[in-house]
């Protein structure tokens, strides 16, 4: 129970802007092993992603900004890898 509730905490807070998961640990208070496990759950069913690749404004070392808002995803090109150009 207590994990189901950590999660949705998480999910909201990706929700509300990107964030790095060191970000949300500060954010939320909960361990980042926690989210991490979570961000890569969600990624896997397509329901985070990175939105930009950036400095952390906690390290201000480069890293991944996640998002769990559909909006803020980047667009796929993947689609367009196949056409012929008609």
């Amino acid at each position: 129970k207590r994990f189901e509730t950590q999660m949705k905490i998480v999910f909201a807070s990706f929700q509300i802007s990107p964030k790095t998961m060191l970000m949300v640990e500060v954010e939320t208070g909960i361990m980042r092993s926690n989210i991490c496990r979570y961000v890569s759950m969600w990624q896997d069913n397509q329901l985070i992603d990175v939105t930009c690749k950036k400095r952390c404004k906690i390290t201000n070392a480069t890293a991944g900004y996640y998002s769990t808002n559909p909006k803020l995803f980047p667009k796929s090109n993947q689609l367009n890898l196949f056409e012929d150009g008609k």
